[in-house]
This record gives structure tokens, C-alpha cells and sequence, in this order.
């Protein structure tokens, strides 16, 4: 099994990470664990930029027009 060190993790995000390992009963290890299995197993994950690329090229801009 690997070791990973995650060095920059703010108070913010760590509260988070400890309130959901609580919620869950696990330690706050295992949650980043459940975390990085979702997005990093997901066969169709993707970036943001990536997924904004793939919509289809569909309709006139003036489709999305604001109207006052």
C-alpha cells in the first residue's frame, strides 16, 4: 500500500473533511480515501474546461440572449 502526505490543507477544508469522517463514522483518513475513489475512479470524470468542451454544438448564440 502507498503513502501519500498532503502538505496545504486549510482549516477550512480540514473541518470539512473531520465533520464528514464523523458523520460517517470513519476517520478522517478514510473519507479522503472514499473522496479520491469517487472522482479519481469515475470513468467519465473530467475537468470542468473538458465537460464545457464537450456540450454539443447546437442552437444560434442569439438562443441565449438576455431579454429585458
Amino acid at each position: 500500500m502507498h503513502m501519500m502526505l498532503i502538505e496545504g490543507i486549510d482549516e477550512q477544508l480540514m473541518r470539512s473533511l473531520q465533520l464528514r469522517a464523523t458523520q460517517a463514522n470513519i476517520t478522517p483518513e478514510q473519507e479522503v480515501l472514499r473522496v479520491l475513489n469517487y472522482f479519481a475512479r469515475e470513468p467519465e470524470f473530467v475537468d470542468f474546461y473538458d465537460a464545457l468542451t464537450r456540450f454539443p454544438n447546437v442552437g444560434l448564440d442569439s438562443d441565449f440572449e438576455r431579454i429585458n
